[in-house]
C-alpha cells in the first residue's frame, strides 16, 4: 500500500519512515492492539475455533507452477514485503492481531468452487471467524482490527471491507459494494469505527463469524457436490440464473445469505486493491 498519511492512523504520531509492507501505524499501537484483540479471543489450545485466513493466488501458481507457486506463497505469507503479494503483506498483518491459520490455493481455476472450498475448510476446523482476501487486495492493520472485532459475538454477520474495483483510466472510481435503496442507520464499534448494511458485494476482503456461515449453510443443502478429494461439499459461490439475471459467484452467494444473517460495510480505515488505494470513510452510501 502506498503512503497515505506520515501519522500513525490510530494515535496520530508522526511516523518516521513507513516499513517495508506501507503500513500506517506505529510498532507501540501495533502491539496495544493485539494485546486488546487477544485478551478478547484467548481460548485454551485444545479447543477449536480461531481465526481462518483464506487466500487463492492463480496467478502465482500458473507463473510459477503449482509446486513452486505453492512454496513461494507459503515464503510469501511468512516472510512478506514490498515484493509479496498484496495479500500475503495482508495476511502478516493479520498475524499481528491473532492466532490464525491459512489456506491457500494456487490451482483452482473456477473461482465459485474455490471460494466453496475455502468455506468448506472454515466449517470443518470450526473456525469462529473465516477471513477471506483475494490475491491483489489489502489493508491497514486498523482496518484489520475492525474488521475482525465487526463480526465478534453470536449475532450472525458478514462484515465486507470496500475496495475499488479494476477500472481503466480515466474512468470514475466504483466500490464493490452495493447499499439498499434506503437509507439504513450505522453501527459503530467501540474503536469508533462505522459500519452500514449492504445488500451484496464482492468478495475481494470478507471476513463472516460461524453463525452466519451457519446459516448460511442451512439454505444451501440443495447445491452439495462431491469434490476430487471425495468430500461432499457445499457449492456455497455457485454461479446461477434468478429472475433472467447471471448471477456470478459472489453475487450469487449473497444471494442465498437469509435475513437473519447481517450483512454490512465496514466505513472505517483503508484498503488497496491492484494498487488502487480506498479511504473507507470516503465510501457514501
Amino acid at each position: 500500500m502506498s503512503e497515505l498519511d506520515a501519522k500513525c492512523e490510530r494515535c496520530g504520531r508522526p511516523l518516521p519512515a513507513l516499513p517495508s509492507e506501507g503500513e500506517v501505524i506505529c510498532v507501540d499501537c501495533i502491539d496495544a492492539i493485539a494485546k486488546e484483540l487477544k485478551a478478547e479471543t484467548e481460548r485454551p489450545s485444545s479447543s477449536a475455533g480461531g481465526v481462518l485466513v483464506t487466500v487463492s493466488a492463480y496467478a502465482l501458481g500458473r507463473s510459477l507452477g503449482l509446486e513452486r507457486g505453492a512454496k513461494e506463497l507459503e515464503r510469501q505469507i511468512h516472510a512478506p514485503d514490498r515484493a509479496s503479494i498484496p495479500a500475503a503483506r495482508c495476511i502478516g498483518r493479520l498475524r499481528h492481531l491473532c492466532d490464525l491459520a491459512v489456506r491457500a490455493d494456487t490451482g483452482g481455476t473456477v473461482l465459485g468452487q474455490v471460494r466453496s472450498r475455502h468455506a468448506h475448510e472454515a466449517w470443518i476446523r470450526g473456525a469462529d471467524v473465516w477471513v477471506s482476501v483475494d490475491d491483489d487486495v489489502e489493508a491497514t492493520t486498523s482496518t484489520l482490527y475492525n474488521l475482525l472485532e465487526a463480526v465478534r459475538g453470536a449475532t450472525p454477520r458478514i462484515v465486507v471491507a470496500p475496495c475499488v474495483l479494476r477500472m481503466g483510466a480515466g474512468v470514475v472510481h466504483v466500490v464493490n459494494v452495493e447499499f439498499p435503496r434506503i437509507l439504513t442507520p450505522e453501527r459503530v464499534l467501540a474503536s469508533g469505527a462505522r459500519l452500514r448494511p449492504i445488500v451484496r458485494a464482492g468478495f475481494a476482503l470478507v471476513a463472516m463469524n460461524r453463525p452466519a456461515l451457519a446459516a448460511v449453510r442451512a439454505v444451501s443443502e440443495h447445491l452439495a457436490f462431491v469434490d476430487q478429494d471425495g468430500d461432499t461439499k457445499l457449492g456455497l459461490f455457485h454461479q446461477e440464473i434468478r429472475e433472467r439475471l447471471w448471477l456470478t459467484e459472489d453475487f450469487a452467494f449473497f444471494s442465498r445469505v437469509p435475513p437473519t444473517v447481517q450483512v454490512e460495510a465496514l466505513l472505517t480505515g483503508c484498503t488497496s486493491h491492484a494498487g488502487q488505494n480506498l479511504v473507507l470513510d470516503d465510501v457514501q452510501p
